[in-house]
Parts: C-alpha cells; sequence; structure tokens
C-alpha cells in the first residue's frame, strides 16, 4: 500500500512539473506586456478630463496648454505640456519609456535639439 501511495504521489508530482511547463513555455510565446505598443498623439479639446484625472493620479496641477498624450490600449498612461514641457504620469503604470518618447517627440515636433559638447582643444570645423 505505501508503495502504491508513493507511485501515486510521484505520478502527481510528475503532472505538477509537465503543467508549470506548460505554463512557462506559454508565458515565453505570448508578447511581454511591456512590449506593448504605445500611441502618441496631440490630446483633442474634448480630453481635458483626461489630463485632468492624469495630474489628479500624479498630485500634481493641471497642465497647460496644448499637451501630448501616451496611450496604452487606448488608455492614457502620460501627457507632457508643449507650452512648458511638464509631465503628467500615472504612478501605477511604468511610464519611464512612455516619457522619454513624450520628450522625444515634442522636441521633434519643434526641431529643438540638444547643444552638443564640444571637447576642449579640438578646432571646429568650418565649411566654405
Amino acid at each position: 500500500m505505501t508503495s502504491t501511495l508513493t507511485a501515486l504521489a510521484a505520478q502527481e508530482h510528475i503532472h505538477d512539473l509537465e503543467r508549470e511547463a506548460r505554463r512557462a513555455h506559454k508565458d515565453d510565446t505570448e508578447p511581454d506586456a511591456s512590449a506593448a505598443s504605445i500611441e502618441l498623439r496631440l490630446a483633442r479639446d474634448d480630453e481635458g478630463r483626461v489630463l485632468h484625472t492624469l495630474a489628479q493620479l500624479d498630485d500634481a496641477a493641471d497642465l497647460d496648454g496644448e499637451a501630448l498624450l501616451a496611450l496604452i490600449d487606448g488608455e492614457a498612461i502620460a501627457a507632457l505640456s508643449l507650452s512648458d514641457r511638464r509631465v503628467v504620469a500615472n504612478p501605477f503604470v511604468r511610464t519611464e519609456h512612455a516619457v522619454t518618447l513624450l520628450r522625444i517627440q515634442a522636441d521633434h515636433l519643434f526641431g529643438r535639439r540638444e547643444r552638443r559638447r564640444r571637447l576642449r582643444g579640438v578646432p571646429r570645423l568650418r565649411f566654405a
């Protein structure tokens, strides 16, 4: 009887391991949530409530003027004011990549470029 119970316990353990392996394999083949596509766009006039909600979640003042929105699956997760570059974001969602994209997009829209540092002692090239 002991050998029968041991065999049943071993068989159940094997089934548990197989189920776990299938679940792990399934998780590996599904797309990663962090790889979700982010939509960037200008906030529409009727989306003031969305911007207000983001500001409340971030415990910040409402954004002034026009704003860029970052959305995942249609849900706003971050916004950037185009007038003062201030950002509000949902603190319950990882938004660092979305905020970086918002800043890049804002810079692209307005032609703002990072100033390049010139190495000391290296002459500046001039073309005629």
